[in-house]
């Protein structure tokens, strides 16, 4: 094995002025840095901006943050008495870690650690426009005469703390009494909750970090896994996102430490046998650092910020890169000294302007996101490329003899008898698109690609269930022109949603109408309350002997009585609960607010709710889970529509170079990503977003071979780096397809399916020796 010599390389000048270009990337790049990667998760981001719906996702945004930052486990065992408090001990221990940032914030699960400050005092000067049901009920019936004797027993009561003064009917203590009941009861000195005739203790956290922080979720995790493997008796069940983010990165972990790796030793095996050399291995995967380099910098340079989408995909597309310089060093090694690099120039510039074309193309889609990607995938593309044609030839690599033998014993084995003819190719294609438009179907539900273990969705379920939570995914957007005409519209709403309830359509919902009723309602109340004040109150303080003058300065209070609004009711105890259904103003100059539903079922549960915002103005129905799953399909939809267009354009452009054999060049992507939708259709496999981005892999990988083959299409070196390309793509891609992560998996199916059919044509297409005209 020795150093080679290559000829025809590009001029030095060139390629220092490219290691200029990385070196300006570089100081670019930590400059964009300086703050962290500005990155962004929103699905909502790919829309176009008047699509965006910025008020929608701020709601989602404040529902889901109550679900986000906190926790609930329900503990049950014979001996809750020990039990309960051995559990609080174990989650206090990871705050006190040496010294490390705390993961809970706060831990709920005595009575008295809901000892606040006290609602009545926030409330006390409106207690006169605030009556439950029954008070209310009670004074337009008989004027507030049946409430005189409650209020006796409860002046000379010694475990009641009546104020004659304040509120002699305990108006406020009954509205409070109505806002705080709830199945979690205080027991023992503990909460607790009956299910099923168990009974189990409830204990909620507060986060101190955030639920996707891997410090937090193993820490937390650690903590409870050590307190069953100490109390084997205790069931445990558990609610939050740190749960379900803590399992997806657990399994994450697992599939690097067993797929990830096998692929990554499986590549670098596979490149060693070939190329008997690591340095040949480390310049192989030069280009793929030079693309993302320049990617990274420019797409931060031109859109301000990354979509992790984008840096997902967008990097396993440059993945394509690797293909030129296989076909580069395959060459270089097979022809010695007699290689020169401008044999290779119309294959690798046909295979780069392929890819731009095809990626491309989507830059005129009107989705941002989309656009993103695909400027990220082409500049990245270019980068590698340029770092293929300016640098690789320049390098002084060592070249083994066995590589050229191994790539004529590997074209001589791999020789097919077959040979495919345009009329079977066509027949073949009507009958692959027949099933397809028969059988093949999309589902882009996010729950279809949940990655959480069925027993924590289950044990998610009955937590919610029975503590009457919701975690934001269903609600109503209520907007009104001011907060009286909103809190209005809220309390219009009541009689539907408990029509609705009562139908077991939904089983709860919370809106702020329910604690701040409307000026209308707060003003008719202070009007029933002055009625009360008259007859029944001079009855209610005869009867207790209570001086007449007390009585006047009672009726005085009635005076100072303000409208309660929203902004007071926030700040008071019982409110901070609430302040996630409030949006305020909104662009648009109006007021709004969210009310949140519970226990909504999806599909068909949902029409009743879609039909009563449809029929009240200002109300608006969100499933958040559907709405992304929408997003999702109308991404994929896109991607397909101007892909699309791309081949088509690409289709064209290859017919100026091949004429006839056009569809030699086309074949491979084509009839592969054809193959790889009709598996799906027969298999009963829906289409989504991943395994579309999938075809993405499938359709560069596989333009690249059929180009490649039209360009040498008897040359032992092409042939061997097709197979290297699609076998390398295959160990880092298609072995995903054994991944439990939905979206890894659908990824990693489509790429095997797909870079297995690319193999398996470009095979059936090469010529024989005297090649083949068709």
């Amino acid at each position: 094995m020795s150093p080679l010599p290559t000829a025809t390389r590009a001029p030095r000048y060139l390629a220092w002025a490219w290691l200029a270009a990385h070196l300006l990337c570089l100081v670019a790049l930590g400059w964009l840095l300086r703050d962290g990667l500005p990155a962004d998760t929103r699905l909502t981001a790919m829309l176009p901006e008047d699509r965006q719906a910025p008020l929608v996702e701020r709601a989602s945004d404040k529902l889901g943050t109550s679900f986000e930052d906190r926790f609930v486990l329900l503990v049950h065992a014979d001996d809750l008495s020990s039990v309960t408090p051995a559990l609080a001990e174990v989650l206090a221990e990871p705050t006190e870690d040496d010294g490390a940032a705390p993961v809970i914030d706060t831990l709920t699960w005595r009575d008295t650690d809901l000892l606040d400050d006290d609602p009545q005092a926030a409330l006390d000067t409106y207690r006169y426009r605030l009556l439950s049901p029954e008070i209310r009920q009670a004074i337009d019936a008989d004027g507030g005469d049946s409430l005189v004797e409650p209020a006796l027993k409860t002046l000379f009561s010694p475990d009641a703390r009546p104020d004659p003064l304040r509120d002699p009917f305990g108006l406020l203590d009954a509205w409070l009494e109505e806002r705080t009941t709830s199945r979690v009861t205080p027991r023992d000195g503990r909460l607790s909750i009956d299910i099923d005739g168990q009974r189990f203790d409830l204990l909620i956290g507060e986060l101190a970090a955030s639920p996707y922080a891997p410090d937090a979720q193993q820490r937390l995790t650690t903590a409870l896994a050590d307190f069953q493997a100490n109390h084997p008796e205790a069931t445990l069940l558990r609610s939050g996102l740190i749960f379900h983010a803590a399992a997806g990165a657990e399994q994450a972990k697992h599939e690097i430490s067993t797929i990830g790796l096998g692929a990554l030793l499986g590549l670098i095996a596979v490149l060693l046998i070939v190329f008997r050399s690591p340095r040949v291995l480390l310049a192989l995967l030069l280009p793929l650092g030079s693309g993302l380099l320049m990617a990274l910098t420019l797409t931060l340079a031109l859109f301000g910020s990354l979509h992790l989408l984008t840096l997902a995909f967008g990097a396993s597309l440059i993945g394509i890169a690797i293909d030129y310089a296989l076909h580069l060093q395959s060459h270089r090694a097979i022809a010695g000294r007699a290689f020169r690099l401008r044999v290779l120039l119309p294959g690798l510039a046909l295979g780069l302007a392929s890819s731009l074309v095809a990626y491309l193309a989507q830059t005129l889609t009107p989705l941002p996101g989309l656009r993103q990607m695909a400027v990220f995938a082409a500049l990245g593309l270019l980068g590698a490329w340029l770092s293929v044609v300016l640098w690789l030839p320049r390098l002084r690599l060592p070249v083994s003899p066995a590589t050229a033998r191994l790539a004529t014993r590997w074209e001589h084995l791999t020789r097919s008898p077959w040979h495919l003819k345009p009329g079977i190719v066509g027949v073949a294609a009507v009958i692959l698109v027949t099933v397809c438009v028969w059988r093949l179907h999309s589902d882009d539900s996010l729950r279809l690609l949940s990655s959480s273990p069925d027993a924590l969705l289950e044990q998610e379920r009955i937590v919610q269930q029975h503590l009457g939570n919701d975690t934001g995914t269903h609600y109503l957007l209520v907007r009104g022109d001011d907060e009286a005409a909103l809190l209005g519209r809220l309390d219009a709403l009541h009689a539907p949603l408990d029509k609705l309830q009562r139908q077991g359509v939904i089983s709860g919902h919370v809106d702020l109408a329910d604690s701040v009723p409307p000026p209308e309602r707060q003003n008719a109340d202070l009007a029933r309350v002055e009625r009360l004040y008259q007859a029944p109150l001079a009855n209610l303080f005869e009867r207790a002997n209570l001086p007449d003058t007390l009585a006047e300065r009672a009726r005085a209070r009635l005076e100072e009585s303000p409208v309660l609004d929203v902004a007071t009711w926030l700040d008071s105890p019982l409110g901070e609960t609430q302040r996630r259904l409030w949006l305020g103003k909104t662009n648009d100059g109006d007021i709004a607010a969210s009310v949140a539903l519970q226990g909504v079922a999806d599909g068909d549960g949902e029409a009743p709710l879609r039909q009563l915002a449809a029929d009240t103005p200002g109300v608006t129905y969100v499933d958040r889970i559907e709405r992304l799953s929408g997003l999702l399909g109308e991404l994929r939809t896109h991607i397909a529509e101007w892909l699309a267009l791309g081949l088509i354009l690409l289709g064209a452009g290859l017919t100026l170079r091949y004429r006839r054999r056009t569809w030699r060049a086309l074949l491979p992507p084509l009839g592969a990503t054809l193959i790889v939708l009709t598996s799906f259709a027969v298999a009963g496999i829906p289409l989504n977003v991943f395994s579309q981005l999938g075809l993405l892999l499938v359709l560069g990988i596989g333009l690249d071979a059929g180009i490649f083959n039209a360009e040498h299409p008897r040359q032992a070196a092409a042939w061997l780096a097709i197979s290297l390309s699609t076998l390398t793509s295959l160990l880092a891609f298609g072995l995903l397809a054994f991944s439990a992560t939905p979206a890894l998996h659908y990824l990693g199916l489509t790429c095997l399916i797909g870079l297995a059919a690319v193999w398996g044509l470009v095979y059936l297409l090469r010529p024989g020796p005297r090649g083949d005209a068709g």
